[in-house]
């Protein structure tokens, strides 16, 4: 957690050179030789927790789920576990998934800032692993799926079990 918020900054930086300059950048092109920045909330170090991931059992089987896209068909995921946070007094629970066949854990959800101040079909957290069987989860890290910016990306929206009732006013805010 030490230099938390100088990473952010740096991680911020280092995104907007990656949308601006490289040749994966999911920005249409016309819409990169205008590109300045994404445009984010202000860092918040409360919006920063770690804790232990509650795992699903893999036996005898694991558990599926499907996940509706942007593009209205369905995309695969192993239900992998859940990740409990109290906010402002109230305890939450989101959904982890990580994808067919292994890969990094995926996280996506929605709040009342979804469709107003951020993408509509929710954003995405990356969960970062730390000793002892802990992860970070850091909002602050929220970002939108690519297909916020192009739509030639199929991306999965958060599902029903992971709306939140709450505002997260943190990470990334709406392209446009």
């Amino acid at each position: 957690m030490e230099q938390r918020e100088e990473r952010l900054k740096a991680f911020r930086e280092h995104k907007d050179r990656f949308f601006k300059e490289d040749a994966h950048s999911p920005l249409k092109e016309t819409d990169r030789k205008k590109f300045k920045s994404l445009l984010y909330y202000p860092i918040n170090l409360q919006y920063t927790m770690i804790r232990s991931i509650e795992r699903y059992p893999t036996e005898p089987k694991p558990t599926y789920v499907n996940l509706p896209t942007n593009k209205e068909r369905e995309k695969k995921y192993v239900k992998y576990g859940r990740f409990r946070f109290k906010w402002e007094g109230k305890e939450f629970i989101l959904q982890i998934y990580r994808p067919l066949g292994g890969g990094e854990l995926f996280l996506p959800f929605k709040d009342k800032t979804s469709g107003t101040d951020t993408y509509s079909g929710g954003r995405y957290l990356y969960i970062e692993p730390m000793p002892g069987g802990k992860v970070l989860i850091d909002f602050n890290r929220a970002y939108n799926p690519f297909c916020a910016y192009n739509e030639k990306y199929t991306c999965p929206f958060a599902p029903k079990e992971n709306w939140l009732e709450i505002a997260i006013q943190a990470g990334e805010k709406r392209f446009r």
